[in-house]
C-alpha cells in the first residue's frame, strides 16, 4: 500500500473516531445538564456516582489494580462527602475528606498508597465544591452552568486550535499532543463565555465575567495537564475505557475538577454567605 492509499484509509478511520468522540461527548454533556437542571439530591447522586467511578480509575492508575480495601475507603469518603455537600454541609464534608486523606498518608506502605491519599482530596474536593455551589438558592444553577460552559469552551477551543494550527508543543514530557496554539485557543473560547453570561444575567459585568472565565479556563487547562502528568508517571494512556473516544471519567472531568475548586474558593472569598452570587454578580 502506497502513501496515498494509507492516507485515504486513515481518513475514514479518523472521521469515525471523531464522530464517536463527538456523540459520546454530547451524550455525557446532556446527562450532566439534566442533572444540573434537576439539582437537589439528583445532582448530588450524579456527582457522587462520578466521584465513585473516578475513585476506581484513580486506583487503577496509581496502584495498578481494579479493587482493594483502599478503593472502598476512597469511594465511600467521596460519595458521603458529595451527599453531605448536597445537603448544605460543605465544610464538614471537606473536613471529613481531609481526615480520610491523612489516614491514607499515615497508613501508607508504599509511595503509591501516598498518592491514593492525594486522590481522596483531588476527587473529593471538586465534588464538594460543585454540590455546594448547586445547592445555593441564589444563582446556584447559573453558577454551575457558567463553570461547565467555560470548561467545555476551553476543551473545544484547545482541540480546534490545536488541530488546525499545531505548532510548538506546550509540555512535551507530560502531554506530547498539546500545543501553545491549543492552550491559547482554549482560553479564547473560554473568554467568550463571559460576555454571553453577562448578557443573560441582569447584574452581570461583562469585563469581570470575562476575566473570571479566563481564570477558570486556565485552571481547567492546568487540571488537564495535572491528570496527564499523573498518567505519565504511572505509565497509563487513559484512566479507563468507559467513555468511547474519550477514555475514562477522569479524562473528561480533569479540567472541571480544577475549575470547580478555583471557582468555589474565589466565589467564597467574594461572598462567603452566597458563593454562587459571588462568582457571577458584580460589583
Amino acid at each position: 500500500m502506497n502513501s496515498l492509499e494509507k492516507q485515504d484509509a486513515g481518513q475514514p478511520r479518523h472521521r469515525s473516531e471523531l464522530q464517536l468522540r463527538v456523540l459520546s461527548g454530547l451524550a455525557l454533556a446532556a446527562l450532566a445538564l439534566a442533572a444540573v437542571w434537576a439539582g437537589g439530591w439528583f445532582f448530588g447522586l450524579f456527582v457522587a456516582l462520578l466521584a465513585a467511578v473516578a475513585s476506581w480509575e484513580w486506583c487503577r492508575i496509581v496502584r495498578g489494580i481494579e479493587f482493594d480495601w483502599l478503593l472502598v475507603l476512597h469511594s465511600t469518603a467521596v460519595v458521603l462527602a458529595a451527599l453531605a455537600a448536597s445537603a448544605g454541609y460543605g465544610v464538614p464534608a471537606a473536613v471529613g475528606l481531609t481526615v480520610v486523606a491523612i489516614v491514607f498518608w499515615v497508613l501508607r506502605l508504599r509511595n503509591r498508597d501516598a498518592m491514593s491519599g492525594t486522590g481522596v482530596l483531588a476527587i473529593g474536593l471538586p465534588v464538594v465544591c460543585l454540590a455546594l455551589m448547586r445547592v445555593e438558592t441564589v444563582l446556584g444553577l447559573q453558577s454551575i452552568l457558567f463553570i461547565f460552559f467555560v470548561v467545555w469552551a476551553t476543551d473545544i477551543g484547545g482541540y480546534m486550535f490545536g488541530r488546525s494550527i499545531g505548532g510548538p508543543r506546550l509540555w512535551t514530557c507530560i502531554s506530547p499532543s498539546k500545543t501553545w496554539a491549543g492552550a491559547a485557543g482554549g482560553l479564547l473560547l473560554a473568554a467568550l463565555v463571559g460576555p454571553i453570561a453577562s448578557a443573560l444575567l441582569s447584574s452581570g459585568d461583562a469585563v469581570a465575567l470575562t476575566v473570571t472565565a479566563i481564570m477558570l479556563g486556565l485552571a481547567a487547562e492546568m487540571g488537564d495537564l495535572a491528570e496527564s502528568a499523573l498518567k505519565r508517571r504511572f505509565g497509563r494512556k487513559d484512566a479507563s475505557g468507559l467513555i468511547p473516544g474519550h477514555g475514562g471519567i477522569l479524562d473528561r472531568v480533569d479540567g472541571l475538577m480544577a475549575a470547580a475548586v478555583v471557582a468555589t474558593l474565589y466565589a467564597m472569598f467574594r461572598n462567603p454567605m452566597h458563593p454562587a452570587a459571588g462568582l457571577l454578580l458584580w460589583p
